[in-house]
């Protein structure tokens, strides 16, 4: 089934109208209040909608691959839930490319936050995004991944309209109404060439004295915290084609990606400077940490190792050697099929705060198992520097910026493009 033609832009509410009736009313009373135009998906499939929804139960659940009807002949929520949200996707997709979403609200428990992640998904950054729910305190990766969304939490679960629950709606609607007003204030076009940059705690005077470096080149950047979610984002925002250039700085995520930490980003970390051609330097910074929660959270096989406890909640970890070699290889894998200009900057010096002379993790051994791994494995390939510096000597960012303008000059890359 098509979504509805004749829909004016307004906010999406995506709601299970089966069980949260009365609640999306008032919601979409309070939109109206403020100026906004709700747009109801029914979401729901156990039983009847409580109210009218601009896009049905039945298209969401076609859209999804699955007849309602047969939905609830099971009558199992967990099978259904999964239909719904592709449903929601395809219908919630077809709307924003229609120009039909100026933001997206979802209020209420398990269900309604995990279709409420689904709509996160779909929509690009900078269209406002708000979760009112239960499942807001805690963790809430799954749901809000690496999208620019607004929390509520709602404390009481969302059911009934006691004057709690409705101040709380109002509030939440007001809070909407803002956010798609200071959308379209603020809707950000870039007139100027675009920098990813990777950062981390143990890199950060890299990181400060490279971004000053490329703002005073005239270049917009994009600082990303290099924690897993963080890569992610710069992944996607790369992959959208925001991102002119990419300076590396820290991938410490690819170590945990190897030895088995908690900040990954995947195996596909590193893929998409390398599919879109853009110009990219790598500063391989942090590979010498692995990251986990607090010390006791540590899986037992790595009992033994060499630990430093950042905080009470996060745990650092030495690379091995042989670690430091499986690393090299994974990075070097990504950048021989780079389509663009690359070039690494190696660090002899050190890779992060922690790994230089007197300090916990310096190794040079296996630093040097890392290097000459990548070497060896980008020989004939890929240009690699050497610099006899610590990654957070000023002369290594400096080498990196000089090494990307002149990447970026050599390949003139386009002007980055509306978010």
């Amino acid at each position: 089934m098509n979504t509805p033609k004749n829909l004016s832009p307004g906010v999406v509410v995506g709601v299970t109208l089966d069980t949260k009736g009365e609640e999306t009313e008032w919601l979409c009373e309070q939109l109206r209040g403020c100026g906004l135009s709700p747009i109801v998906v029914d979401c729901g499939v156990l039983g009847g909608a409580a109210m009218h929804a601009q896009i049905t139960a039945d298209v969401i659940a076609e859209s999804g691959g699955v007849a309602l009807d047969e939905l609830r002949q099971r009558a199992d929520r967990a099978q259904a839930i999964p239909v719904m949200m592709r449903g929601l996707e395809v219908q919630l997709g077809e709307l924003h490319r229609a120009g039909r979403v100026q933001g997206y609200i979802g209020i209420g428990g398990g269900t309604n936050a995990a279709l409420a992640s689904a709509a996160f998904r779909v929509l690009p950054f900078g269209i406002p995004k708000l979760l009112v729910s239960t499942n807001a305190s805690g963790d809430t990766r799954e749901l809000v991944g690496i999208k620019d969304v607004v929390l509520m939490h709602s404390v009481v679960d969302i059911l009934g309209l006691g004057s709690y629950l409705k101040a709380l709606l109002s509030r939440a609607a007001r809070v909407m109404a803002a956010l798609v007003v200071d959308a379209a204030e603020r809707r950000i076009v870039r007139s100027q060439r675009c920098a990813a940059l990777t950062a981390f705690g143990s890199t950060t005077p890299a990181a400060n004295h490279a971004y000053g470096l490329l703002k005073r080149a005239q270049l917009d950047v994009l600082t990303f915290h290099a924690r897993g979610i963080g890569g992610l984002a710069a992944e996607a925002f790369i992959e959208d084609g925001v991102v002119d250039v990419f300076l590396d700085l820290t991938t410490t995520e690819i170590a945990d990606e190897i030895v088995g930490g908690v900040r990954s980003a995947g195996p596909s970390r590193m893929d998409a400077a390398a599919n879109m051609g853009i110009p990219q330097v790598v500063l391989p910074g942090a590979i010498d940490m692995v990251n986990f929660g607090a010390r006791a959270t540590i899986p037992t096989r790595f009992e033994g190792r060499k630990f430093l406890e950042h905080t009470p909640f996060s745990t650092l970890m030495r690379t091995t050697a042989i670690e430091n070699e499986s690393i090299a290889k994974f990075m070097a894998a990504k950048l021989r099929k780079a389509r663009g200009p690359v070039a690494v900057i190696l660090p002899l010096g050190g890779h992060s705060a922690y790994d230089a002379p007197g300090k916990p993790f310096y190794d040079p051994a296996s630093d040097a198992a890392f290097r000459d791994t990548l070497k060896a494995e980008l020989a004939g390939t890929v240009t690699v520097f050497e610099i006899d510096r610590h990654i957070n000597h000023p002369m290594c960012a400096e080498l990196a910026v000089r090494t990307l303008i002149d990447l970026l000059e050599q390949g003139n890359a386009p002007h980055g493009k509306e978010i």
